[in-house]
């Protein structure tokens, strides 16, 4: 069963190395209704993790110490189900399949439009593939 958090409830956590991004993306989404915290490369991510019940993920690809594909990684092997936005200034070919075949439910690139990133998180939290 596909749990449907409603917005002004849903809890999302943002990780992204890169201040500037990571803070704009966080104050979209909490500009947006969503209860965000933020951190700062994969292994602060996993951190939070255990002790922040997130509904969704935002997660940059390449990040200092753990890499976001090696959170997604560690993610679906622990057996979570977290729904995954990939935003990344990656462009490279075949990435955003790779990262959706590794487990992710949606991949961005950076710059991204806000409406984008609004439809794209309330399609996932609503239990949607993108």
């Amino acid at each position: 069963m596909i749990k449907v958090t409603p917005m002004s409830e849903a809890k999302i956590l943002v990780t992204d190395d890169e201040e500037d991004i990571r803070e704009v993306v966080a104050d979209r989404l909490s500009h947006w209704g969503y209860d965000v915290i933020e951190a700062v490369d994969g292994v602060d991510c996993l951190e939070k993790l255990e002790t922040f019940d997130a509904d969704l993920l935002v997660l940059d690809l390449r990040m200092p110490r753990m890499d976001g594909l090696t959170v997604l990684r560690t993610l679906r092997d622990r057996g979570s189900t977290i729904p995954v936005l990939i935003l990344s200034a990656s462009s490279e070919a075949n990435i955003a399949e790779d990262t959706v075949m590794q487990g992710a439910a949606a991949y961005m690139l950076k710059p991204f439009d806000p409406e984008n990133l609004k439809e794209t998180v309330a399609q996932l939290l609503a239990g949607e593939s993108k």
